[in-house]
């Protein structure tokens, strides 16, 4: 059996979101093949995105899943 070539594209940018309950989230977005934040949110066909390392709910660490119709609005914080 031959082994699974790696073919994910990890492009991590540090991002804020705030969502529609008000709750403010703090991760790591993986853009993948796209250049901008924006780009993602914008051309990405996927309903969900996931933040890794995300701050929430006073604990860090946490990976969570997000449905973009529920975004308020996003912030990239290493422009």
């Amino acid at each position: 059996m031959e082994p699974i070539a790696d073919t994910w594209v990890k492009n991590f940018r540090s991002v804020v979101v705030k969502i529609k309950d008000g709750t403010t989230i703090t991760g790591k977005l993986n853009i993948g093949d796209f250049p901008r934040v924006s780009d993602f949110f914008r051309k990405s066909p996927d309903q969900y995105f996931v933040l890794s390392d995300a701050e929430h709910r006073g604990t860090s660490g946490k990976v969570v899943i997000i449905n973009k119709h529920e975004i308020m609005w996003a912030e990239p914080e290493d422009i």
